[in-house]
Formats: C-alpha cells, sequence, structure tokens
C-alpha cells in the first residue's frame, strides 16, 4: 500500500511548528549555511576574473608573441605591424623591448628591469600606464624622462622631478628626470622597473626594428586559442602564447583557492545538516510514545519514516529558499559595492551567476535530506509495545 503523502506532510507541518525555537535555529544554520555558499562562491569567482583581468590589462596581451628559442629580440617589427593591422580581431598590439641596468640616486643604487614601450601603443593594448600614482606618464618623444616603480622609488629614496642616473647593459649612462611613480601590484614588477619610451632605449641601446615582445589585444580574449594559429602563419612566428599560458599561475591559485572556498562551505553545511539531525532524532526519542501508539492504530513504518523525513524536506525548502534569497541580495551588493585591492590597485567584486543558485540548492537540500534519514528511520524501527509501556 503506498505512503499517504498527505498526511505525512500534515502532520510533519504541524510538529515542526510546535516548537518555534528549535524551528528558529535550525532555519537560520540552514539560511546562513546556503547564503554562504552563493556569497564565498562568488566572491572567489569574482576574485579570480578580476585578478585574471588585471594581469592582463597590465602586464599581458591577449596574445603575447616572444622572440624564436635562442633570440633575444623580434626581428621584422615593422612588417609585422602592418600585418597585424590587417588582421581582423586585432584591436591593437604594443611592442616592447626589455633589457637591464643599474639606477643611480647619489650613494643608492639598485639593479634595474628597463621596460621600454610606445605609450600610445601600450595605452590601446594595456592599462598598465594607468596605474601611475603620482607624477605624469611619458610620452613618445620623451628623451630624458622615466617612470620608476614606486618600491624601486621608495629603496632609492626617488620621487617625482628627481634626477637619476640610469647605466644601460652596454655601458652606456645617462641622467634621467623621473616624471611619475607606477605601481601595478606585481612584486617583481614594483620593486625594480624602470618603464621608458621604446626610441630612447632603441637609440641607447643602437636597436633598430626589433622587439622583445609584442602584445597583442584582441576582440574577445576568448577568442585567443583561435587566433593563435592565425597570428603565427601571417607573422612567420613560432613562438605566441595565449593569455591563459600567461597567467597559468594565477589559475593555479585559482583552483586552489576555490577548494579552500569549498572547504569553508562545507564546514557550513556540516554544522546544519548536524543541526538538522540532532533536533530531529531528540524529536523522535521524545515521542516514542506518540509514534507507538500511531502504530497501534494503523500507521505503517513507511508512513512514519514519511513523516520524519518530511520533516528533513520542509526544513530544507524553507531555509534553503530564504538562504537563496539572502545569498542573492548580498551578491548583488557586493557586486554594485566593490573592494579596493591597495596592493593590486584595482577593484575586486563579486560576480553572479544563477549557476550559483542551482549549487546551493542542490548541496543543501541533499545534506538537509541526508541529515534526516538517520532519524525517520529509528522513528520506523520503533517498537509498538515498548514504545507504549515506555520500556
Amino acid at each position: 500500500m503506498p505512503v499517504d503523502l498527505r498526511s505525512a506532510l500534515f502532520y510533519s507541518r504541524k510538529d515542526i511548528f510546535k516548537n518555534k525555537k528549535i524551528f528558529t535555529f535550525i532555519i537560520l544554520s540552514i539560511i546562513f549555511a546556503t547564503a554562504n555558499i552563493i556569497v564565498i562562491n562568488g566572491l572567489t569567482d569574482g576574485m579570480i576574473k578580476d585578478l585574471v583581468d588585471n594581469t592582463i590589462e597590465s602586464s599581458s596581451g591577449h596574445l603575447n608573441i616572444y622572440p624564436a628559442d635562442n633570440e633575444r629580440f623580434i626581428d621584422g617589427l615593422g612588417v609585422k605591424e602592418q600585418k597585424l593591422v590587417e588582421i581582423k580581431e586585432v584591436e591593437a598590439y604594443s611592442p616592447r623591448v626589455s633589457a637591464s641596468g643599474v639606477l643611480s640616486n647619489k650613494e643608492l643604487s639598485a639593479s634595474v628591469a628597463i621596460l621600454a614601450l610606445d605609450p600610445d601603443k601600450e595605452r590601446r593594448t594595456t592599462k598598465l600606464l594607468d596605474k601611475i600614482t603620482k607624477g605624469l606618464v611619458i610620452s613618445s618623444n620623451d628623451k630624458n624622462a622615466i617612470l620608476v616603480s614606486y618600491r624601486l622609488a621608495e629603496d632609492l629614496k626617488l620621487d617625482v622631478g628627481d634626477e637619476t642616473e640610469l647605466a644601460f647593459e652596454n655601458g652606456i649612462s645617462k641622467v634621467y628626470n623621473v616624471k611619475g611613480i607606477i605601481r601595478t601590484g606585481a612584486a617583481d614588477f614594483d620593486s625594480s622597473t624602470v618603464i621608458m619610451p621604446l626610441n630612447e632605449v632603441n637609440q641607447q641601446l643602437a636597436l633598430d626594428n626589433s622587439a622583445s615582445i609584442i602584445l597583442i589585444k584582441l576582440s574577445d580574449k576568448e577568442l585567443a586559442d583561435a587566433y593563435m594559429p592565425v597570428i603565427m602563419q601571417a607573422l612567420g612566428v613560432s613562438n605566441v602564447k595565449t593569455w591563459k599560458k600567461e597567467t597559468e599561475y594565477l589559475l593555479s591559485f585559482a583552483r586552489a583557492w576555490q577548494s579552500f572556498s569549498s572547504i569553508i562551505s562545507a564546514v557550513g553545511l556540516v554544522a546544519a545538516a548536524i543541526s538538522v539531525g540532532i533536533i530531529i532524532y531528540i524529536n523522535v526519542i521524545h515521542k516514542t510514545r506518540q509514534i507507538g501508539i500511531m502504530k497501534a492504530i494503523g500507521a505503517k513504518d513507511d508512513f512514519i519514516f514519511a513523516v520524519f523525513l518530511m520533516e528533513a524536506v520542509l526544513f530544507g525548502v524553507i531555509g534553503i529558499s530564504i538562504g537563496d534569497g539572502l545569498g542573492y541580495f548580498a551578491i548583488r551588493y557586493l557586486e554594485e559595492h566593490p573592494l579596493y585591492d591597495a596592493i593590486m590597485q584595482t577593484w575586486i567584486g563579486a560576480r553572479f551567476g544563477y549557476y550559483l543558485f542551482y549549487k546551493a540548492t542542490i548541496v543543501s537540500f541533499a545534506v538537509t535530506i541526508l541529515a534526516g534519514i538517520y532519524p525517520a528511520i529509528k522513528a520506523r524501527r520503533v517498537d509498538i509495545i515498548k514504545s507504549i509501556w515506555g520500556t
């Protein structure tokens, strides 16, 4: 004979509302456990996306062209730039030259990484030059101006307007004016970088029509994998990397952080599940006599099981529904009010997606139901005689 679910639901509904304090405690546990899954996963996804985007915008393109193996520079830069202009989805590109040197200020000096670029092309490709915290941006025609990373400026006691001597790797030295101080949030970059106009470095290092790297911005970064072979063939280059390859270390960190977030969410869920299981179990113990009477008047074991399992279902439906709503409003608030990361010099916010609801609802509901199964089995096995006589 099938279980009368309507009757089971009626008994369950009446039972869970008898003790309002216990009802409130369980519901709050499920609410916060469910909302916690949504908020933590939304924040994690937002943080990862913002960190990756910030890295791409400041130090990488959607595609990066490198010199061939055993070569230091990419030759034939002018021809390659012309071909890049002809490729439909290429929105911008920025050639850079990397070199080394020593920067000195009075008795202080430090080894530095020299980054030479064309400011106009760089602005169209990345947001690196938007990271200036003090002073002005260099221009393509500046012959005596440089940008200094903020930690390097602190170490050498440099400020905007100061003069400093830069010795290039080929032995040539020249005095430059500090036009601005830049901070990207990347430790290696901020500790030892000098940014200069590409024309000036080419002149000092006697370079012509060469680059250490060419950063490429596409109309959509997701096109990187598809356009990598197109660019390799069009430009005759063999060493091209996508933004995914360039940010592998960040993606590895992201996966580790997601695992950590899952552990935090699991702790909240386990706490809620234990609460549900214990309360329903105690309820079964206290109502052993009542269960015995119900069985004596004809209630089947399956019906008793359904009644107490239905309690877990009701707790789950009510708590998860409110938890989903609370999580939704929390994520929307964090989307509209992102947190400013002073280290990375960027805003980090949450990201809302309907998959957050699906994940939180399915996991929370499954855990809640599992928590109610043992107490329901315990109720099902209650012996009629022993329960009525209290033995």
